[in-house]
């Protein structure tokens, strides 16, 4: 089953790590679907969630791209993340021309995203994507990521942490997902 998602926040920008946090919210509920990407894509991504309307000429690429797909008579539907692999989302993106459904498989989230906004059409993910992966509330003001969702530097900063409070059992949990990770390259 597919749930709606929602843009929520963009947080942690900074241009020192170029990495930013996006927080998606399902539409009819209270979990969160934290996603990393760069900080230019998570920029570009809130300065189009503040448009409300589709943009008559290109404010961004993905505006270009829209705009020129409804030249074609091309319209998207939605897009569905899909997968989670190495601490990057993934997802599909589908349209529509004249009735006929179609579906690009395998891009980038982020990219899905932003593709989302500027179309205004529907972000969803499978329901057991969403329950694997949202951020679980371990206290009144903190939560906890999913280990697939964090990139390898944040695994390699948690890892030292663990370390050096003395969790061995998270440092252990942490190694053997850098070690798959390296493999998997």
């Amino acid at each position: 089953m597919l749930v709606e998602l929602k843009l929520n926040a963009v947080g942690g920008l900074s241009t020192d790590e170029d990495r930013s946090m996006v927080l998606l919210k399902e539409r009819d509920g209270e979990r969160l679907l934290p996603m990393m990407m760069s900080t230019r894509r998570a920029l570009t991504l809130m300065m189009r969630s503040r448009l409300s309307v589709p943009m008559p000429v290109a404010a961004t690429i993905p505006d270009a791209g829209v705009l020129l797909l409804g030249k074609f008579d091309i319209h998207l539907k939605y897009v569905a993340i899909t997968m989670i692999k190495d601490g990057t989302f993934y997802c599909s993106i589908v349209a529509e021309r004249e009735g006929e459904v179609k579906e690009l498989e395998f891009c980038q989230a982020v990219d899905g995203l932003v593709y989302a906004m500027a179309a205004q059409c529907p972000i969803m993910i499978e329901e057991e994507l969403l329950e694997a992966q949202y951020m679980h509330k371990t206290g009144e003001n903190s939560f906890a990521l999913n280990i697939s969702t964090m990139t390898r530097k944040m695994l390699e900063e948690a890892l030292q942490n663990a370390v050096e409070h003395e969790n061995y059992e998270a440092a252990s949990h942490l190694r053997d997902e850098l070690a798959k990770r390296n493999t998997q390259e």
